[in-house]
């Protein structure tokens, strides 16, 4: 699908990224802000992802089902997320009523109506979404290892907060924490399909560029990673473990390094854990390895889930993996295929508007850099397996390695002191 990727600027400084697509015919828009869980206060753990509930219920022109109407009336929807460092707004449409879309999506960033008995509605929806997410062991042991990973830095958080939290948000919070985030200059227009540059770029200007620009002077703090082994205990006979280092930062010249690390560590039925440990040794239905970048930190991680007598001998395992990729390196025709694999990935991503709107505003939010899907491919592909062997000999290293077990207590006590001999 050819495109052209272009970075413009509102009047007002607020920068417009825009993929244009001709042959398409559907339209994705999306504000961008620079705000996520990692930007709250503990006592607030949560709210960014709660405001992120009350801007989907009405603004002043609107009801929600209005809004609802007039999306699914142009041929689209409207959808939204938030993440550590992030919190985006989108909406789709057919190219012919992409006016709508953008209507629609500016209408609901400006004017949210952020009503007090719709707070205490998403409250209890928050809070069921929350109670969901800790008996789902296979997602909760991911918030569980950033917890033990990041400590008491709101990385280590999850981004929908506590029951706690949650309960005690007032309309005030929340109104106060738009006013003070939603604003330049840490917000961005994406837009991406059959669109007309200009058309996009005014309609921008016009929305947002009166806005006033946040005196909230944030000054992100990196966390400090913590090398530790904690259990987390819960009553089932199956082990939920994650293993993971400190990784590096989404500006980081050597993160595609890092990727293709993990890659030949732990993604796919051919990689070096799942046969080991999964196809060889049958103690795991599931293992893979994942690379995490942010803004400035990153993590290297291993997820798998066994018997609770298991986990130990799992865990030694990967250690083994872990140290054979450091001193025999990789075998001829390895990192090719993780490129591959990782590169099917990506291109499967790009089918449709939507995703390549999402790597567009990930990517600037997140390192500045506004790259072509080729230039990424390129990138990729210039990884050697020298760099990939030193990128594990410098990551992957003993005393910063961190793990999180979500299994019953005394089980999983005795297995982390017995890993502390653990060496690789």
């Amino acid at each position: 699908m050819n495109s052209e990727i272009k970075l413009l600027h509102t009047p007002g400084g607020i920068p417009v990224i825009i993929e244009s697509l001709p042959r398409s015919h559907s339209a994705s828009f999306s504000v961008y802000f620079g705000t996520g869980s990692r930007d709250e206060p503990a006592s607030q753990a949560g709210i960014a992802h709660m405001l992120e509930h009350m801007m989907f219920k009405g603004t002043h022109r609107r009801t929600a089902q209005q809004m609802a109407e007039e999306i699914e009336g142009a041929g689209g929807e409207q959808n939204g997320y938030t993440t550590n460092e992030v919190t985006s707004y989108h909406a789709f449409s057919l190219d012919e009523t992409a006016e709508v879309a953008e209507d629609v999506l500016a209408d609901m960033v400006l004017h949210p109506r952020l009503d007090p008995e719709c707070l205490a509605t998403e409250k209890n929806v928050v809070i069921q979404e929350i109670r969901m997410l800790e008996n789902d062991p296979e997602d909760y042991i991911h918030v569980l290892f950033d917890e033990a990973l990041w400590g008491d830095h709101p990385m280590g958080r999850s981004e929908a907060g506590s029951v706690e939290t949650v309960s005690a948000l007032s309309e005030g919070d929340i109104r106060s924490f738009f006013l003070s985030h939603y604003r330049p200059p840490r917000m961005a227009v994406v837009a991406v399909g059959n669109i007309d540059e200009r058309q996009v770029t005014d309609w921008a200007a016009r929305s947002f560029d009166g806005l006033e620009v946040s005196e909230n002077g944030r000054e992100r703090k990196p966390p400090e990673p913590m090398a530790r082994f904690r259990v987390f205990p819960r009553n089932d006979r199956q082990a939920y473990v994650g293993m993971g280092f400190p990784g590096l930062s989404s500006v980081h010249p050597d993160r595609y390094a890092q990727r293709l690390m993990a890659s030949v560590l732990g993604s796919g039925t051919s990689s070096r854990l799942f046969q080991e440990i999964r196809e060889r040794s049958g103690l795991v239905y599931e293992i893979y390895a994942a690379s995490h970048s942010f803004t400035d930190c990153g993590s290297m991680d291993v997820f798998y889930n066994t018997s609770v007598k298991d986990q130990e001998k799992v865990a030694r395992l990967v250690a083994k993996e872990i140290g054979r990729m450091k001193s025999e390196g990789l075998v001829p025709g390895e990192l090719e295929r993780a490129k591959r694999l990782v590169k099917g990935v990506y291109v499967r991503r790009l089918e449709s508007t939507e995703s390549r709107m999402v790597r567009l505003g990930e990517s600037f939010m997140s390192s500045g850099e506004i790259l072509s899907p080729e230039a990424v491919l390129a990138r990729m592909d210039a990884v050697t397996d020298e760099d990939v062997i030193g990128a594990a000999e410098r990551l992957l290293v003993r005393d910063r390695l961190c793990i999180a077990m979500h299994a019953p207590g005394k089980e999983s006590e005795a297995a982390a002191g017995n890993l502390a001999d653990l060496d690789f």
